[in-house]
């Protein structure tokens, strides 16, 4: 099970890198074509479309630090889901899209 904890931590690390990046360039051309269809300010939505990968990036991370510590992979999967769920809700209220 470490395994997938250690994944875990990786994977999130990614996101939050993806996030660093999208927030500094601005640039909407690294978001994919289907999640940018009507807007006006590219600039100001990349910002917040980084915001909302910052949050979403807690949950696996979260999730691989529970996995280290409990060895369980039931907790890992509750703490994902449920980390999911919250931390997408707190970005989208957070970054006001």
């Amino acid at each position: 099970m470490r395994y997938a904890s250690i994944f875990m931590l990786i994977f999130a690390g990614a996101i939050f890198l993806y996030a660093l990046l999208l927030a500094l360039t601005k640039d909407i051309n690294l978001i994919m074509r289907h999640h940018t269809a009507n807007i006006t300010n590219k600039r100001d939505y990349a910002v917040k479309f980084a915001k909302i990968l910052v949050f979403v990036s807690i949950a696996p991370a979260l999730s691989g630090i529970i996995g280290l510590l409990t060895d369980s992979a039931f907790f890992m999967v509750i703490a994902l889901i449920a980390g999911l769920i919250i931390f997408i809700k707190l970005g989208i209220k957070y970054s006001k899209i």
